[in-house]
């Protein structure tokens, strides 16, 4: 007669030894550190890459001769002529330093222009109400006022042997003032003609 355990063991063979294998919940976890793991490697490869590739920029960018081109002012204020209040002539003085200016510009090659840019202060033509005045001009607004003074310099630099080509002029008015009109002082620094060098 047979036991009950040999006769389990008959009808279903000896018992198998435990299953050592990961449950199926870990063999998931498994997967996906692994998986992750595979992404974060190949986001350092590609951080590094573009790390490189910014290096090599800013080395090609420092070692380039165009930097110190980038550099140079596109635009600079070089001379501001003033003008006496309600003319828009040129002094004597005014003349002799825009000669010396001239040939200084004709002294050497240059990658620039003349710009001349004419101002006024915000006095209307005529005076202010209750002050007023005749103007030594035939112009009806500052902003024509303006454009006279600086072509009246832009012609003396042309006059001093600056070829016609190389200057223009502009006129913008009772604008960008450069000191308070509530003052004289400040006024007569607004009436002015800045010349700027311009790069072409």
């Amino acid at each position: 007669m047979l036991s009950s355990c040999s006769t389990i063991d008959a009808i279903f063979g000896p018992s198998e030894p435990e299953a050592t294998a990961v449950p199926a919940g870990d063999q998931q976890l498994a997967s996906e550190n692994e998986q992750l793991g595979a992404e974060v490697a190949a986001l350092r490869a590609a951080l590094k890459q573009v790390n490189q590739d910014i290096a090599d920029k800013k080395a090609a960018a420092t070692a380039s001769p165009q930097a110190e081109q980038v550099a140079t002012p596109v635009d600079r204020l070089w001379v501001t002529v003033s003008f006496r209040s309600g003319y828009m002539e040129l002094t004597r003085e005014s003349r002799k330093a825009l000669n010396r200016l001239a040939k200084k510009f004709l002294s050497k090659p240059r990658e620039q222009s003349i710009e001349v840019r004419g101002y006024t202060d915000d006095e209307p033509i005529g005076g202010y109400p209750g002050h007023r005045h005749k103007p030594h001009h035939p112009y009806k607004t500052n902003m024509a006022l303006s454009h006279a003074r600086a072509t009246n310099v832009a012609q003396a630099l042309i006059d001093a042997g600056i070829p016609k080509d190389s200057l223009r002029a502009l006129g913008f008015g009772a604008s960008n003032y450069v000191a308070d009109n509530a003052t004289a002082e400040g006024r007569q620094r607004n009436r002015r003609a800045e010349i700027h060098l311009v790069r072409n």
